[in-house]
């Protein structure tokens, strides 16, 4: 059954690395998902520890790189759909993550901006087979 929540946040930063994130509550507590890409492009080191693209980190901080196989937003809707071997890092119980998004719109423009520079970031082999933003 696929997990789904109400994001009542959604933000970005691009301090230490570029971050997009998604919160069940307006204090980043509850359900959370928060999609991180490096500035730079991945160096040697990176790749040699398969850190060489995007992670995905939950609201218990578990966390998995490359993970992510579609992600669509449609409206103030956005599905994600989790490789099923990265299930247990992230500690879900389902690949499917569907998201109502209960914030402005302005706020969905900026997460979709974000979230297609995060998700292309890297080897090209762990990028979404499906990306509609």
């Amino acid at each position: 059954m696929p997990i789904e929540f109400v994001a009542h946040l959604a933000g970005v930063d691009d301090e230490y690395c570029l971050v997009a994130g998604v919160s069940e509550r307006d204090d980043g507590t509850g359900r959370t998902l928060l999609f991180q890409a490096g500035h730079e492009p991945p160096d040697e080191q990176d790749a040699e520890l398969g850190m060489d693209t995007h992670c995905v980190v939950t609201e218990n901080q578990a966390t998995a790189y490359g993970c992510v196989r579609e992600l669509t937003i449609d409206g103030d809707r956005m599905q994600v759909i989790i490789a099923s071997d990265a299930l247990a890092d992230l500690g879900l119980d389902d690949a499917e993550i569907r998201v109502q998004l209960a914030v402005d719109a302005q706020s969905v423009e900026i997460l979709r901006e974000y979230l297609g520079r995060i998700l292309t970031y890297g080897r090209p082999d762990a990028q979404p087979a499906v990306l509609r933003l």
